[in-house]
């Protein structure tokens, strides 16, 4: 009994760590460039930045980090057909300053 109350505790405690931050809502502005490889999004309500990113003003992805060709084509959809979403931001992760996308859903 002891250790499996013991091994619940553990779960317990490191749950959170895997755990990402979420946003949902319409994708109000969606922003490419900086002489870069990049794009990042803006959505209605205030931008969660739960790795205290210096300039949190969207979430953005980059060209060199995985998953960006789909994250692109999903934001590019659904901005297009008004549809919210919800994305996926890393937790402890910035990029260039803002808060770095990680995934976004969206549909029925």
């Amino acid at each position: 009994m002891r250790v499996v109350l013991a091994a619940l505790i553990l779960v317990g405690f490191a749950s959170p760590a895997f755990a990402q931050a979420g946003d949902s809502g319409a994708i109000t502005l969606l922003r490419t460039g900086w002489n870069s490889d990049s794009f990042a999004i803006a959505m209605t309500g205030p931008i969660q930045n739960p790795a205290n990113c210096p300039t949190p003003d969207g979430y953005i992805s980059h060209s060199s980090l995985p998953g960006y060709n789909t994250y692109y084509a999903a934001a590019l959809t659904a901005y297009v057909a008004k549809q919210p979403v919800l994305v996926t931001i890393h937790n402890t992760e910035c990029f260039a300053g803002r808060p770095k996308l990680i995934g976004i859903n969206f549909g029925n």
